[in-house]
């Protein structure tokens, strides 16, 4: 056998390229978080007031009254009917939620749980965070005698008074505010202001400021024990990297406190 009187060189391998560098994933900045802020706040109550004029409209208020002062009179009234208001603000989770989760979505490089905070958590988060709950609620039921408060606001016994399906009640205040209301506070806004110069204790801060000043038909004294349970509730998103255990907190302490307005009946 002849050799090859023109040998080919060896084929040189081909050179793998370099993988690219992971993507940094950072989320809205702060600024854009307070738009969103903003937007979500509007969304909610553009909700919550469409849903308060159909029940008006349903009742009859816009067709049996020509006098705007008693219209307005009649519609203030259904914002305290414990079966309207629980409809309402359930209803306000297909709204206010979705777009949470739309938000952390168009975001580059996250997905729409991820960003709101969908980790898993140990099992036992459940009980030592709800323990925690309901042991702020404990110790605040002994010093309110002291420092003003007898007992539920007006505003809540009214609308537990005025119920006449409870369920509807525990829908909304148990269920719908505990989702609307996490989503917003320790999931869209807590991711943005989180990562931004104003750190833990600034998104604390911020966070439980803005969901206590929403309760302001409460007096002052309950409007800052809401901001202590903002904290807890910051602080336990923080531990567990959860958006749920804030949610089921939220929850546990609203359906006791709805538990005790409609055995006050």
């Amino acid at each position: 056998m002849q050799p090859d009187p023109h040998p080919q060189p060896p084929a040189m391998p081909l050179a793998t390229p370099p993988p690219l560098p992971p993507a940094i994933k950072t989320p809205w900045n702060a600024w854009w978080t307070l738009l969103w802020a903003v937007a979500l706040f509007l969304i909610w109550q553009i909700v919550m007031t469409i849903g308060i004029l159909i029940a008006a409209y349903n009742e009859g208020t816009f067709s049996s009254n020509s006098d705007a002062d008693l219209m307005i009179e009649d519609i203030m009234a259904l914002s305290t009917d414990g079966d309207v208001i629980g409809l309402i603000v359930f209803s306000t989770i297909f709204a206010v939620c979705p777009a949470c989760w739309f938000i952390g979505k168009i975001r580059t490089g996250w997905t729409g749980w991820e960003y709101l905070g969908n980790s898993r958590t140990k099992w036992w988060h459940w009980p030592v965070w709800g323990a925690a709950t309901v042991a702020c609620s404990f110790l605040f039921s002994l010093v309110a005698p002291y420092i003003g408060v007898d007992g539920p606001d007006d505003s809540m016994v009214k609308m537990a008074n005025s119920t006449q399906v409870p369920l509807f009640l525990i829908l909304g205040v148990a269920i719908g505010a505990p989702l609307v209301e996490e989503f917003m506070f320790r999931g869209a806004l807590w991711r943005g202001w989180r990562a931004s110069r104003l750190g833990l204790r600034g998104t604390l801060a911020l966070t439980s400021f803005l969901w206590a000043i929403l309760h302001v038909q409460y007096p002052l004294v309950i409007i800052t024990y809401i901001f202590v349970l903002g904290l807890l509730f910051g602080f336990a998103r923080e531990k567990t990297g959860s958006l749920w255990i804030p949610v089921w907190m939220h929850a546990l302490n609203n359906g006791l406190a709805t538990i005790t307005m409609l055995n006050l009946e």
